[in-house]
């Protein structure tokens, strides 16, 4: 129901705001022999 909908939006949003947090202050790693590797370097930060 709308109960379950409303905690599931909360839960995006925190995981959505991590992410955008992770980004801004650590920055971004491109490498640019591997950017396949980019979600991994992502990760591990």
């Amino acid at each position: 129901g709308p109960f379950a909908l409303f905690f599931m939006a909360e839960y995006t949003n925190i995981i959505m705001m991590n992410t955008l947090t992770t980004t801004m202050f650590l920055g971004t790693t491109y490498d640019a022999l591997s950017p396949e590797l980019y979600t991994t370097y992502f990760v591990t930060k």
